[in-house]
């Protein structure tokens, strides 16, 4: 006899890369909060000796994840660059 059991997350969209970092395994999973912690100090940086540019604006940098695993780097500046790339389009710094 099989049976299937309902399953509802109640209206939660759990994010998997923060799933995927409280697994208890031997890999050491990135969680996002600090991964944007980490990319928050590097734009502050910028700011700083760019005369307060905002780096998610600006379409010529470039970046590089050479440690990418679950990608949660390459999500996270991907949502900013749209982010700061959408206010540069319309003229918003």
């Amino acid at each position: 006899m099989t049976e299937q059991v309902s399953f509802t997350l109640r209206g939660r969209n759990p994010d998997v890369l923060t799933c995927i970092a409280n697994l208890s395994n031997d890999e050491v999973f990135t969680p996002p909060e600090f991964a944007n912690r980490m990319l928050d100090t590097l734009a502050e940086a910028w700011a700083a000796s760019h005369n307060g540019a905002n780096l998610w604006a600006d379409k010529t940098v470039k970046f590089l994840d050479p440690c990418t695993k679950s990608g949660v780097f390459l999500r996270e500046i991907t949502r900013r660059l749209v982010e700061g790339l959408v206010l540069l389009q319309w003229g918003k710094k």
